[in-house]
């Protein structure tokens, strides 16, 4: 297979250029729906200019850069955030980290929210506030010319299995790997983009991925991947995540729950292609 195609798609579907931690940018502009300010910017915001995000922008749908590698934050998540600062009568500010960035980040107070596809796990709730705003739960990617049957876990017995590093997904690889014994393993990558290609060069077998990603990756693979229907069940719930005892926690539940009520959240998941019959805001 052509390396240098492998890449191409890779880069149009999930790869960027991260910006590490560098100081945030004021961004009210967006293809997200226009919302009013109905209620005022909750005590407790590191900026009294904006409402800062740390996100990942390399997680198509959700959070991604619009031309692949720069320009606007775009997806989901940042269309929701720009939503909620709007709510509050605020603009967007961003501050862009790698994944197993987010968290540090929101703990060295360097931003207010975390809005990026972590999951609602009892673990990652002991440390950080959170309110659940989509029903989630793995998904397992394969290369499309692999025409084995994958039914049950047993299955990936003897695999080389591919994840994001620190997330839940290589968390479940870690599983199966234990329960399938020696001769399986998993893969871990700093970004979704190598995960991917590590499966289309064939440096893996498989990867288990959030089924919300999942379907643009193999949508963006240009018939290089498919997606195994079925393999996994929605099993946990994206949330949004604050630093312990946050301020902001409750007015963010109760922003996320408006801009649910009044179809802002549905509307932006249609953007995206994305089911809002998912969003579950609790």
């Amino acid at each position: 297979m052509n390396k240098l195609t492998v890449v191409g798609v890779t880069a149009v579907a999930v790869s960027v250029v991260l910006a590490g931690c560098s100081s945030p940018a004021a961004d009210s502009s967006s293809s997200a729906p226009s919302v009013a300010a109905r209620a005022a910017a909750p005590e407790g915001l590191i900026s009294s200019d904006a409402v800062t995000f740390c996100i990942d922008p390399e997680y198509p749908p959700l959070e991604y850069y619009e031309n692949g590698t720069d320009g606007e934050i775009i997806g989901f998540d940042a269309d929701a955030a720009r939503a909620i600062a709007a709510y509050w009568g605020k603009d967007a500010a961003f501050e862009v980290t790698t994944f197993e960035g987010l968290q540090p980040g929101i703990q060295a107070g360097r931003c207010d929210i975390i809005p990026g596809g972590l999951y609602m796990s009892a673990s990652r709730l002991e440390v950080l506030d959170g309110v659940q705003y989509m029903q989630t739960g793995p998904a397992l990617i394969v290369r499309a010319d692999d025409d084995k049957k994958y039914a049950d876990d047993k299955d990936l017995c003897g695999l080389k299995i591919s994840a994001q590093s620190g997330s839940s997904n290589a968390g479940i690889g870690e599983d199966i790997a234990a329960a399938c014994g020696d001769g399986t393993s998993v893969d871990q990558y700093p970004k979704t983009a190598d995960t991917v290609v590590a499966v289309v060069n064939g440096s893996a077998d498989a990867l288990i991925e959030t089924d919300v990603a999942a379907a643009d990756i193999v949508a963006r693979s240009g018939g290089q991947l498919r997606l195994v229907s079925g393999f996994f069940q929605p099993d946990t719930q994206f949330g949004m995540f604050l630093a312990k005892g946050s301020a902001v926690s409750g007015p963010l539940g109760e922003a996320l729950q408006a801009l649910y009520d009044d179809g802002t959240l549905a509307e932006i998941a249609k953007t995206y292609n994305l089911d809002p019959a998912n969003l579950v805001v609790g």
